[in-house]
């Protein structure tokens, strides 16, 4: 659907424009008054209502029959931008009116500017190319809208005139056309045939209906026969069916409902209050500035839900003869619509009994209840006239001083279980009043160190807790006690203590570096400081792939050893050992020694690393000879280069059978150092490199 079709539906004018599906320039309407005829006439777009700025308009009229017409005005002018920006400061009404006649900057937008944005989600109404963009027709059938709601405004635009001198029961014909025009002999625009005999008679509304819900009142209306005499329409509201006012101080202006509804009008207002028994009614608007009869009168009232009614309880006062003081507050303009009060009360929240049997008036806000010799939970129930109106309080309790505590929990056992689940329980008390316990626990068992399991009252006797194995603490203490529905505590039950299951592994030895004063290696440590420490275990490990071997066995006991000397036939070999710590249940931690190079001279090396360079003008390489003395088979040799004080990194690895290596990713300028790995499946020499070699670089 077009916007023009949604814009002009809002007016009369332009209803008759739209309805007429007419290409004509003009489009004309009149009112006959029976001594003078009043003429409301329009351009049918935007660029035909900017075209009377320069050409203004001229009113002609002719006898019916008559070929000539005649100029009944002078060429009429719509009102400067200036006035109007006068007008439109003090109405702004106005403004559509100056927008569309003098534009306001509005072309200089660029084309760019005028495109959506792909990042806007919001739905965007598109031109139609060779129409006039959807901003244009917005704007005009606006302009309209205030030249339709103000006679004031339509005069500004020179769309207005009234003539008086007419002859009673003569024909004419009107026509308004464009200055520029007024001479021609069959201008684009509408003609009207007038009978000054028939007068213009406003209809009155008919069928007017209404429909109240709650806070809302919803109207209807036909709008047939209605269609070129009304613009908008105005409700009237009233309380006494004699002084009306009129809801919105605009007139309303109906919307377009589904096609098969298209002549039905509808609007919802907002009730002020639900008690007030409201009159309507409804009468036309006409772009004339002329108001029309009024319709039937409709009256109702907002439907009403009695739950909405909020009862609340301001407090309950209890004196020293066991009599409770029920006090409530509703609100005072309810009071009409309430019956009457009824109070209950509680002791469990669930099985209640009435306080007063006969209801209290409705202006009534307290009560007392003279068998109040304990703590109650209390409500308060609104009745209203009709079966089943019925609003309640929220549960209000009632706190009777209590100084009296509970009595001691007693019965309180505990167990945990291998994956730290510890299930408590206790015998219930006995008291009525009871509203529940609070558990506590403490690591250390000191009356000062107990602390809250739950941060809630707890209902039950039985409560498993989860702990976490992962303390050096070996016990869990707990204690409980009761408390009444005043938070009356008793004392303490009896502490109860649990062991927790070990699952954290002993501390580890602290290793001292070692140390080969003459051909043996002398280890020192500090010993675990873990009181459930059992034994420990001393390995050895030579180079990084080399065997374990355990050494010594220690029991750990009031004077264990903190040292140990190996004896090993060491020669240049690496060697790192390591403890392992265990506790009585057989958690174990491993600590290590830092890798040590013995003395002597290294079994399976490689030697003599030398260093060749060939220095051509097309390419740069370095070539590495090596000597091999290994003893142990050797399968392989790997290459590391550091490059510039880099990190040493493998760049090669080299069959066992050569002992030569071309490094030919050489760059000038750089410095590097070269050492070379002999690998062994016999694992004797796999931590064993070369000498370092280096090279200074070549020169640019």
């Amino acid at each position: 659907m077009k916007v023009k079709r949604v814009v002009i539906l809002l007016v009369a004018l332009c209803a008759t424009i739209c309805a007429q599906s007419t290409e004509r320039e003009i489009e004309l309407l009149y009112f006959n008054h029976g001594d003078s005829v009043s003429l409301r006439w329009a351009p049918t777009s935007d660029v035909l209502f900017q075209r009377s700025v320069k050409s203004g308009y001229v009113l002609q009229r002719r006898v019916a029959g008559d070929s000539e017409w005649t100029s009944l005005t002078p060429i009429l002018y719509p009102e400067s931008n200036e006035k109007l920006m006068v007008r439109e400061a003090l109405n702004e009404e106005f403004v559509p009116l100056r927008e569309i006649l003098y534009r306001q900057g509005r072309d200089a937008f660029s084309q760019e500017e005028a495109i959506p944005s792909t990042d806007d989600p919001s739905p965007r109404l598109e031109s139609v190319e060779g129409e006039p963009s959807i901003e244009d027709q917005l704007l005009f059938g606006m302009a309209l809208f205030s030249c339709d709601f103000s006679l004031e405004v339509a005069k500004a635009a020179a769309l207005h005139y009234v003539d008086k001198a007419i002859e009673k029961g003569a024909k004419y014909q009107y026509r308004a056309v464009f200055g520029e025009d007024a001479s021609s002999l069959n201008p684009n625009v509408a003609v009207l045939d007038v009978d000054t005999k028939v007068l213009s008679v406003l209809p009155a509304p008919k069928d007017f209906k209404v429909d109240f819900d709650e806070w809302q009142v919803d109207f209807e209306w036909p709008m047939v026969g209605h269609k070129g005499y009304y613009s908008g329409y105005v409700i009237e509201r009233s309380v006494d069916k004699v002084n009306f006012k009129p809801v919105r101080t605009r007139p309303i202006i109906p919307m377009e409902n589904e096609s098969y509804r298209e002549d039905i009008a509808s609007f919802r207002d907002s009730l002020p209050n639900q008690d007030d028994v409201f009159y309507y009614r409804l009468k036309g608007y006409s772009p004339f500035g002329l108001y029309g009869p009024f319709s039937n009168v409709v009256k109702g009232q907002g439907k009403y839900d009695f739950k909405q009614i909020d009862v609340r309880i301001d407090t309950v006062i209890f004196d020293k003869k066991n009599t409770a003081e029920v006090r409530w507050s509703v609100d005072k303009k309810y009071e009409r619509k309430i019956k009457g009060f009824r109070v209950t009360k509680s002791s469990n929240m669930k099985n209640s009994k009435i306080v007063n049997p006969t209801l209290l008036s409705s202006n009534k806000r307290k009560l007392k209840d003279e068998d109040a010799s304990r703590s109650y939970y209390y409500a308060v129930e609104a009745y209203g006239y009709k079966e089943g109106e019925v609003s309640s309080s929220s549960l209000y309790y009632g706190y009777k001083p209590d100084s009296i505590p509970p009595a001691v929990p007693v019965g309180l056992k505990a167990t945990i279980d291998s994956a730290g689940v510890s299930h408590i329980s206790w015998n219930p008390n006995k008291e009525s009043d009871l509203l529940g316990y609070r558990l506590y626990f403490s690591n250390s068992g000191r009356e000062d160190d107990f602390f809250d399991v739950l941060d809630t009252i707890y209902k039950d006797t039985l409560y498993v807790d989860t702990l976490s194995l992962n303390t050096l603490t070996n016990n869990i203490y707990y204690k409980v006690l009761a408390l009444d529905r005043n938070y009356n505590p008793s004392a303490l039950s009896k502490t109860v203590k649990v062991s927790k299951p070990d699952t954290i592994a002993p501390v580890g030895v602290v290793f001292a570096f070692p140390v080969q004063p003459k051909e043996s290696v002398l280890l020192q440590w500090e010993n675990t400081p873990s009181q459930d420490a059992k034994y420990m275990e001393l390995y050895r490990q030579i180079d990084d792939t080399g065997k374990v071997v355990l050494l010594r066995r220690f029991n750990i006991g009031k004077k264990t050893e903190s040292k140990f000397e190996d004896f090993y036939p060491f020669s240049g070999e690496v060697v790192q050992y390591f403890m392992v710590v265990y506790d009585e249940v057989g958690n174990t931690t491993k600590s290590r020694t830092s890798k040590f190079q013995t003395k002597g001279e290294r079994p399976g090396c490689v030697s003599e690393l030398k260093l060749k360079l060939i220095n051509e003008e097309s390419k740069k390489m370095i070539i590495l000879n090596w000597k091999n003395n290994s003893t142990a088979v050797v399968n392989r040799f790997v290459v590391y280069r550091k490059e510039d004080g880099g990190r040493m990194l493998p760049i090669a690895s080299v069959r066992a059978n050569n002992t030569f290596y071309e490094d030919k990713s050489v760059a000038i300028g750089s410095k590097y150092v070269y050492i070379v790995r002999p690998v062994s499946t016999e694992r004797v020499c796999p931590a064993v490199y070369s000498e370092e070699v280096s090279f200074d670089g070549f020169v640019k």
